[in-house]
C-alpha cells in the first residue's frame, strides 16, 4: 500500500501553540488519518515544544487536511 501525508494546522493560538504552526504526518500503508500521539510527536519534534495533552481532537483549534 502507498504512503499518505497529512498536513496538521493550527487555526487558534492556544498554550505553547501559535496559529499557522503546521506539521506532517506521514502514514504508510493506511488511509487512516493521524491519531494523537502522532500528531503530538510530530508537533515535539520539529517545534522542540510540550504541547498540552487533549486538544487533538478539537476541530476549532486543529485543521487536519485529507491527502489527494
Amino acid at each position: 500500500m502507498p504512503s499518505y501525508c497529512w498536513k496538521i494546522k493550527v487555526l487558534k493560538s492556544t498554550g505553547s501553540f501559535a496559529q499557522g504552526m503546521e506539521v506532517e504526518v506521514i502514514k504508510h500503508n493506511t488511509t487512516g488519518s493521524p491519531n494523537e500521539k502522532e500528531i503530538k510527536e510530530a508537533f515535539e519534534l520539529k517545534y522542540k515544544l510540550k504541547p498540552p495533552s487533549g486538544i487533538y481532537g478539537n476541530k476549532h483549534i486543529f485543521e487536519i487536511k485529507k491527502p489527494f
